[in-house]
């Protein structure tokens, strides 16, 4: 799995290209942060939840890459979110679940183009794991300890990917200013 360096990244990119639509729904915060952002953050992380319940009884490859690594979990925790925002402020609900669809599926993307032994991205309906052909990562293995070498790698492809991602936002044209 990539860590959340990577997946953090492409959340970000979900953020930016997502800026410039729905300016009204986009421009509000949560604190000092922009509500959009924490969005994308926090659905680009969540199908690494699995992951509390592989520290917590020891057994991290049992929980890893499972269920929440479904688009179908995906879908359903779009959904929820969409509904949420929609039942808030009675706009949006394609724009939400889009938003959070994207982000989600990237993580679950992503780990599939990482050594590893695949996700179970059509779960309920199939335990088949899938692998992209390509590896894009190397990923965490926590299988190595805390203090891997090997993380070290991960760190440095991961902060390049940053790089490159951020050099290719810088590409894209800022919004404007929406006058309230």
């Amino acid at each position: 799995m990539p860590s959340p360096i990577a997946h953090l990244a492409a959340g970000y990119a979900v953020y930016r290209l997502s800026c410039n639509h729905e300016p009204q729904l986009t421009m509000q915060s949560i604190g000092s942060a922009p509500r959009l952002l924490v969005v994308t953050a926090v659905f680009s992380l969540l199908p690494d939840i699995d992951s509390a319940i592989g520290f917590l009884t020891g057994d991290f490859g049992r929980f890893h890459n499972n269920a929440t690594h479904s688009l179908i979990a995906g879908a359903f925790f779009s959904l929820i979110f969409a509904a949420l925002m929609w039942w808030r402020g009675r706009q949006g609900f394609l724009y939400w679940f889009a938003v959070a669809m994207v982000s989600y599926s990237l993580h679950i993307m992503m780990d599939a183009a990482t050594v590893s032994r695949g996700v179970m991205a059509l779960w309920p309906f199939t335990d088949t794991r899938y692998l992209f052909p390509v590896t894009l990562f190397y990923g965490l293995h926590w299988s190595d300890g805390w203090l891997s070498i090997r993380h070290l790698w991960t760190l440095l492809t991961e902060l390049l990917f940053l790089a490159l991602v951020l050099g290719l936002l810088q590409l894209q044209p800022q919004r404007a200013a929406v006058k309230s």
